[in-house]
């Protein structure tokens, strides 16, 4: 998958889901809730569990 985004978070609720990928089944944890601080190249953000376009995924802060 090209433009790929991988965040830290502190505090990530998962759930398993069975996919497939590249035609082989496997088991992926998936994000299905955020608490605390997450980041993003070491900046805060606000990450969202799903949205329609991947540029819609992190909400990044304004810097102060």
């Amino acid at each position: 998958m090209k433009n790929q985004t991988t965040i830290f978070s502190t505090g990530v609720h998962l759930q398993s889901v069975e996919c497939v990928i590249n035609g082989k089944k496997q088991w992926r944890w998936v994000a299905t809730g955020f608490e605390d601080e997450s980041f993003l190249n070491g900046k805060a953000t606000n990450p969202f569990e799903y949205a329609e376009k991947q540029e819609s995924l992190i909400e990044k802060f304004q810097d102060e």
